[in-house]
């Protein structure tokens, strides 16, 4: 279930991502950050309350198309301590105790990061001053004419692309797993996507930092 919102969570943010830049004309100045979304999802049956501990493994999963490796983009591990510090702190600040360097300690939940990145290509025309006329057909007597196109003033086709990077934030209910389980119950579920070609270090960590804060700010079912 979680897996298929998660499909439609970064589809509908790709759409939104392509919706906006469509909507710029020529020099329209547009920052990274204008276009970071955060979108979390939970599981509605669940008492966050009942749930205390936490651990959290200390590697963020890339994921990666092993079916088209084409598709796949490379993602920096530069922020992975970042990343997992301020989301480590985000569930503390939420009342949860940290118990992954307790071995002796069984988590309630555990909380997995991983990242994907993807390249997505779009095309929009621009006409400044004239939309121009519409082809068709022009009638005379019992013939038909064809007429064309016609944009006195110009215009042009722009081709683009972006490349997007998505962290997924999922919380697992590990109270009920045995070693015959096959499978986890996902119960709470954070997404952040934005435009990856930023090389400011500086920016970078900040927009990081904003949304993985905002996907807990508006979870406040999580606190304690």
């Amino acid at each position: 279930m979680m897996k298929k919102i998660l499909l439609t969570i970064t589809g509908l943010m790709a759409t939104v991502a392509i919706m906006f830049l469509s909507s710029c004309y020529p020099g329209d100045t547009v920052s990274y950050a204008d276009l970071d979304l955060v979108t979390t999802v939970y599981d509605k049956e669940t008492n966050f309350n009942e749930l205390a501990t936490f651990a959290m493994p200390d590697t963020i999963v890339h994921i990666k198309d092993t079916l088209e490796a084409s598709n796949n983009d490379e993602i920096s591990r530069a922020y992975d301590g970042l990343i997992l510090g301020r989301i480590r702190q985000n569930m503390v600040d939420n009342g949860f105790e940290d118990v992954s360097n307790q071995e002796l300690t069984e988590p309630d939940v555990i909380v997995t990061v991983s990242a994907m990145a993807t390249t997505s290509y779009y095309a929009w025309s621009y006409y400044p001053y004239y939309w121009g006329w519409y082809g068709g057909w022009y009638w005379k007597s019992t013939e038909y004419y064809p007429y064309y196109p016609y944009y006195p003033w110009g215009g042009y086709t722009y081709v683009s692309s972006y490349t997007s990077g998505t962290l997924i934030m999922q919380m697992n209910d590990m109270r009920n797993v045995t070693a015959e389980s096959d499978s986890v119950r996902a119960v709470w579920l954070g997404a952040a996507n934005g435009l990856m070609g930023s090389t400011n270090v500086s920016d970078i960590a900040s927009r990081l930092t904003t949304s993985i804060d905002q996907a807990f700010k508006q979870s406040s079912y999580l606190k304690h």
